[in-house]
């Protein structure tokens, strides 16, 4: 009756339950790191969630978090849910964290298949199982040398876009594996696996350590050959020789890892028959919700469309990935996205119901304020600070500024693949979390694609896993029929004078911008 989605976020772990068979997703959860009396045993910083660094761009959270989390999301869950219902469990977890793996993990593992250890907690049975004892994550930038490595193994920019679909990112866990290993002697030689964050999950969900890497999540690796979905020899061993081990085999998003655990089973109820896939990326898994285009509106702006495997932005802006049910998309990451927008507003001691009513107020002004706080990957360009275009600074103006700018620059640089090949010329968008409940914003993103926009279900990630989960039963169930009966079916419809006025604001934005970024 029911399957279980899993999303392992920067700030939190949330859990959907769907009925696949009344197609009704009946109870959400979310854990936040920072609520949890286990962040005292870190040395995460409860405001940021990171670990201090005095590296630029190096972003460290403590694998344990995610595992205390796990434990008091299901603890959660026992009490408002039958369990035992549950027949599959997908994972999602945000795209680049890994974890460094010592051999002490396999023997961990062994922990999971005995009933007598279902009174231990998680983070208490796996704290020594690492090699390295943090856990990088998609912020991490500070890998500017190992990407250019990995670029120039693979012939060049061209070359490395045709095989990777992708422009080696700073971010990508390619260019992050191999700074690590670079900058901490003997991290290659101990470390026994490197885990994606969902692999992690899946892992210790099984008490299994072969579980694949998906090609969604490897796709996000520049490590991984695009449309033969294997991993690129050339590009493994520029980092390590013995790197294809440590990874492991790549499979789809939606392939079976095994069976939930003893522990599992003991300690919340879970059946035994009860089926672990092994997961992919929070994009990916977002993706799987809508067939068209989506914009989620989280710390990132990150948009996602479909395409063929073929497709390729070889201006090194957008990447190519597969969603958690094994289909090609194109992703840009406006990664000063949310960020800025909460940063704009918490400047001015504002709440997101004031932010609201100024952009409701100020719906004819159009003010060019660009601002990138941190290194930026679509297109990649380095941060700068506030430059306004207008003569004094207020909340309306610079608020407004930053939501137009932050929007429009994603809109400016994926035209070319939004509107290509579709001979009506319109554009079939959703819009999910973060700011997606601003109607405000979304009036916006409206006018600016000239489209109209559909709202999906604000546990996007998690819901989006619990639907990919449905493929594991093998059932003759319709997803089509789970994703139109969980769409909201309002819709915002562009203001047409307003949406002219847009276009025009565009050139103008685009000229400032690229004035800058020069």
């Amino acid at each position: 009756m029911y399957t279980l989605g899993i999303d392992l976020s920067t700030q939190s772990v949330t859990l959907s339950i769907l009925n696949y068979e009344t197609k009704k997703n009946e109870l959400n959860i979310s854990i936040a790191f920072n609520s949890l009396e286990e962040i005292k045993k870190t040395s995460m910083n409860k405001n940021t969630l990171l670990i201090y660094s005095n590296v630029r761009g190096k972003a460290e959270q403590n694998p344990n978090i995610f595992l205390a989390a796990l434990n008091n999301a299901f603890d959660e869950l026992k009490q408002k849910c039958s369990i035992k219902d549950i027949k599959a469990i997908q994972i999602s977890a945000q795209q680049h964290g890994h974890v460094y793996l010592s051999e002490k993990y396999k023997y961990n593992l062994e922990k999971l298949r005995d009933k007598s250890s279902a009174n231990q907690s998680l983070m208490d049975m796996f704290k020594d199982s690492y090699s390295y004892n943090a856990a990088p994550i998609w912020k991490t930038s500070c890998t500017q040398k190992e990407a250019n490595e990995l670029r120039e193994a693979a012939g060049g920019k061209e070359k490395m876009i045709q095989i990777t679909a992708s422009n080696s990112p700073l971010r990508f866990t390619g260019a992050v594996i191999k700074y690590y290993f670079d900058h901490n002697k003997g991290l290659s030689e101990n470390t026994y696996k490197i885990f994606l964050l969902n692999t992690f999950i899946a892992s210790i969900l099984t008490a299994k350590d072969n579980i694949p890497t998906d090609f969604g999540n490897a796709s996000g690796t520049s490590l991984m050959d695009y449309n033969k979905r294997e991993w690129n020899d050339t590009l493994l061993n520029t980092i390590s020789i013995d790197l294809k081990q440590k990874l492991g085999e790549i499979d789809a998003p939606s392939s079976f890892a095994g069976y939930i655990s003893e522990y599992f089973m003991e300690r919340y109820g879970f059946d035994s028959e009860c089926i672990v896939g092994i997961g992919s990326g929070d994009n990916p898994q977002t993706k799987v919700l809508y067939k068209g285009d989506i914009l989620s509106l989280g710390t990132s702006f990150v948009y996602m469309l479909d395409i063929d495997e073929s497709t390729r932005d070889y201006s090194g802006a957008a990447n190519n990935m597969y969603d958690g049910i094994d289909n090609p998309f194109m992703i840009l990451c406006r990664t000063n996205g949310g960020l800025v927008l909460d940063e704009i507003m918490n400047s001015y001691d504002r709440t997101y119901k004031e932010a609201e009513k100024s952009l409701e107020t100020n719906a004819d002004n159009l003010p060019i304020m660009l601002w990138q706080k941190e290194y930026e990957s679509a297109p990649i360009s380095k941060a700068f600070p506030i430059k306004r275009y207008y003569e004094k600074p207020s909340f309306d103006d610079d608020y407004k500024g930053i939501v137009l700018s932050s929007l429009g620059l994603l809109e400016i640089y994926l035209s070319k693949f939004t509107h290509k090949n579709r001979d009506d010329n319109k554009i079939d968008l959703a819009v999910t979390g973060g700011v997606s409940n601003n109607k405000e914003i979304v009036k916006i993103i409206s006018n600016i694609w000239e489209a109209p926009i559909k709202i999906l279900p604000s546990a996007g990630a998690s819901l989006g896993a619990a639907l990919s989960a449905v493929l594991l039963l093998k059932k003759q169930v319709s997803l089509d029929e789970i994703r139109d009966a969980l769409i909201d079916n309002n819709v915002i419809e562009p203001d047409l004078m307003l949406a002219n006025k847009y276009h025009n604001y565009m050139k103008i934005l685009k000229e400032r911008y690229e004035d800058i970024i020069k």
